[in-house]
């Protein structure tokens, strides 16, 4: 799929090669929502890549409302951070899975003015996880078309409310 999107929160990551591998990239069944599943490339040297990612970006603002993925390992938040700029904000819904973060690890950590959950994940992908995270309906999503399925997360997404211990990027990296 190689249609461009017209969302100004995606416009700078596509110009740049950011979006990679794209299932969806533009608009949803949500008025005025775009979104984009796939890849983000982070950084081309070293290769860093959020996998399995999902982002949203709703009525045409310029910052990302919903983005989640998985990084292989904890030490890649900051050139997430860095890749994603000022398209993302305070407030909005981050998930970030990481693989080697303890299973009972759950953290929000503030990145540059902008929280991210860090999460555990092993052998699943962040698709499942988000599912069962933010209790959606598995039997649903099946038969939903991707747009629809990245609808019914980003929504998940943006009603939680759960909030874990704030811990400072540093102090992670002590608990690895």
């Amino acid at each position: 799929m190689t249609t461009s999107t017209a969302s100004p929160a995606f416009q700078r990551l596509e110009a740049e090669g950011r979006l990679t591998k794209p299932a969806l990239l533009g608009p949803t069944h949500v008025a005025g929502r775009h979104a984009f599943r796939g890849e983000i490339v982070l950084s081309t040297e070293p290769a860093v890549t959020l996998e399995a990612a999902f982002a949203a970006a709703d009525n045409g603002e310029a910052t990302l409302s919903f983005l989640a993925g998985s990084l292989p390992t904890y030490k890649q938040l900051p050139a997430l951070r860095a890749a994603l700029g000022d398209n993302v904000k305070d407030g909005g819904k981050y998930f970030v899975y990481v693989s080697d973060l303890e299973r009972a690890s759950r953290y929000q950590i503030p990145l540059d003015g902008v929280s991210f959950y860090v999460l555990p994940i092993d052998d699943t992908s962040v698709y499942n996880e988000l599912i069962d995270f933010l209790y959606l309906d598995k039997m649903k999503m099946k038969k939903m078309d991707t747009a629809e399925k990245v609808d019914a997360i980003a929504d998940g997404a943006l009603k939680y409310t759960q909030a874990y211990e704030v811990i400072s990027y540093d102090e992670g990296l002590k608990r690895l």
